[in-house]
């Protein structure tokens, strides 16, 4: 949840919050978003001998700092009531201005370079994927919680594996069968549609969205900013296997189209809703928006956090650590907001975590198998 412009790009970007992909060789690795997109793009890196205990231990507390940046950083700019798109603009600015000195100064790479029309157009793709799904992650905060949210967010692992069986022609597998239906019923009992839970929605006082019409509204934004970074993920992967796109230019194209996205928004919103300049000036001109914003650029050392986990870890283990994002939001909701979320909404996370954990279990054993009989057959011969 990169908070979502960083959630957003790189919570995006964002920012996640870190995903799940798969390479040429049919193995998937898995990574996430958040944040919230420019981090997927560093997923992709093979992990080259086994990491040792001390540096799995290492790698589990990047993940955990990283993820608990990225959820706190988005429910503290809500809880100033800033706006967290709004917040979020000078963290893309920065991130975008750092690509830059890091590719031109530092690691001499061309911003400038030939490309064929079909790298071309796997770049847009891959940055209206990252920058639109960001992007709607952050404003179905608007009408969520941040537990529901996230718990929407975090179905991108099951789009992605489906969406990627679809692409290799794949049977589906059953623990693929079994975390297809646990999502779908997770998000239903987040969701809570009034034909089902009619009784109990008109109980619950305390939800963000006593209108079932604004809660359907969020649950329809959010996965789409699921199934958007879960296209991301897979046209990212191609740039990189196929075109050998440099990882720090998707990077960049991302923060800086997010930025773009961004600022347009703030045009938008305060020429067509808003009284102008003294709206623009009471939003953006005080402490709160500053301190909110200030707290959202540790997004950026949190993207660090991320791929150093990502070296570390195994990319099942770095999915299901990351997914720890539920359980953090659930925490800040519950302990220091008005609004609470009721035990059905509570259910559904759980549903969604477990889902995540089997199919990333899966996959995590499936390769320990793989490579086990890569070994035997290399001692037999």
């Amino acid at each position: 949840m990169d908070t979502k412009s960083s959630i957003i790009e790189s919570n995006t970007i964002e920012n996640s919050f870190k995903i799940e992909e798969k390479d040429d060789n049919n193995k998937e690795q898995c990574a996430n978003l958040l944040i919230e997109s420019t981090v997927a793009e560093n997923i992709d890196k093979p992990i080259k001998s086994s990491p040792t205990i001390a540096t799995r231990f290492l790698g589990v507390i990047y993940t955990l700092v990283s993820t608990f940046i990225f959820v706190c950083s988005t429910f503290i700019t809500k809880e100033l009531n800033v706006d967290v798109l709004d917040a979020l603009i000078p963290m893309n600015l920065l991130h975008t201005i750092l690509m830059i000195i890091y590719m031109k100064f530092i690691k001499h790479y061309s911003i400038y370079r030939q490309s064929t029309k079909q790298e071309i157009f796997f770049l847009v793709l891959n940055v209206f994927f990252s920058t639109s799904g960001t992007f709607a992650f952050t404003f179905a905060y608007r009408y969520l919680t941040l537990p529901d949210l996230i718990t929407i967010r975090f179905t991108q692992v099951i789009w992605t594996a489906i969406i990627t069986a679809v692409l290799y022609c794949e049977k589906p597998s059953l623990p693929m069968i079994v975390a297809i239906l646990l999502t779908t019923t997770g998000v239903i009992f987040v969701a809570q549609p009034t034909f089902l839970f009619s009784k109990i929605s008109n109980i619950n006082e305390t939800n963000i969205s006593n209108d079932p019409y604004q809660h359907l509204i969020g649950l329809s934004i959010a996965l789409y900013a699921s199934i958007a970074l879960s296209l991301m993920v897979i046209s990212n992967k191609h740039l990189l296997s196929k075109y050998k796109t440099k990882h720090s230019l998707i990077m960049l194209l991302t923060a800086f189209a997010t930025f773009c996205v961004l600022i347009v928004n703030v045009f938008y919103k305060y020429n067509f809703f808003r009284d102008h300049m003294q709206s623009f000036k009471n939003d953006f001109f005080n402490m709160r928006y500053l301190f909110a914003s200030s707290i959202c650029l540790l997004q950026i050392p949190a993207l660090v956090l991320v791929q150093k986990a990502i070296k570390c870890e195994h990319p099942a283990i770095f999915t299901i650590l990351q997914s720890s994002a539920i359980l953090f939001s659930l925490i800040l909701q519950n302990i220091f907001s008005s609004e609470k979320s009721n035990v059905l909404s509570l259910f559904g996370s759980t549903l969604v975590l477990t889902s995540i954990l089997i199919i990333t279990g899966f996959k995590f054993i499936n390769e320990k198998r793989d490579k086990k009989k890569a070994l035997e057959q290399n001692s037999t011969e």
